[in-house]
């Protein structure tokens, strides 16, 4: 019996990890096709525009620049904001 139970945890542990891997990928596919539609975009409004915050929105932001799938500009003299674009291919 004790072993049943801990399958059924280990089980019940690795769908729920799953599941958050699925809501990363998700989350980061809203993301992308939000900057897709607005380069130039800010962390703050990308994460207004999936309807999640901040932080989550910006560990999604820069692991699809990690992935080499957006850039982030830093902004320059003329230009105070920094944003995010796709990457050049």
């Amino acid at each position: 019996m004790a072993g049943t139970s801990l399958c059924l945890c280990v089980c019940a542990a690795g769908l729920f990890a799953e599941d958050l891997l699925q809501r990363d990928y998700r989350r980061d596919r809203a993301v992308l096709a939000y900057v897709a539609a607005h380069p130039g975009a800010e962390p703050g409004q990308v994460a207004q525009a999936v309807s999640s915050s901040e932080g989550v929105t910006a560990r999604s932001l820069e692991r699809l620049r990690e992935d080499g799938l957006l850039v982030h500009d830093d902004g320059d003299a003329g230009h105070a904001a920094e944003g995010y674009r796709l990457a050049p291919q």
